[in-house]
């Protein structure tokens, strides 16, 4: 039990693991835990983004009536999933420091094109 109170709070590695995989452990959480929290973040912000516009006014300004916010949000929702279904391939056969930055870099003319009117 004096193991476990003298454990820090940021150690949830187990004492048996070896220095080696500590620091792998430390360099993976400080690599992957920011960048899911920004994606995750952004698809926060866009669909709570939705519902202010809605109630901002968007539902006349488009005509929206009826139930039609809720299927706007059910397709935004569908295309997500959709749009994962690629990456379930993708993620264990080619390696993340290629396919990673190579999503980021082929979306950023995408997205500005898409609003072009």
């Amino acid at each position: 039990m004096s193991e476990l109170a003298a454990r820090k709070w940021y150690h949830w590695y187990s004492p048996t693991d070896t220095p080696e995989g500590k620091k792998l452990i430390l360099k993976l959480d400080l690599l992957l835990v920011p960048y899911a929290f920004v994606l995750y973040w952004v698809k926060y912000v866009d669909q709570t983004n939705i519902n202010n516009a809605y109630v901002s006014g968007m539902a006349e300004d488009l005509g929206f009536h009826g139930n039609e916010l809720v299927q706007f949000q059910t397709i935004f929702v569908v295309g997500n999933v959709v749009g994962l279904l690629p990456f379930i391939y993708l993620f264990p056969r080619v390696p993340m420091h290629i396919l990673v930055p190579s999503l980021d870099l082929g979306m950023s003319p995408i997205i500005p094109y898409s609003t072009f009117r």
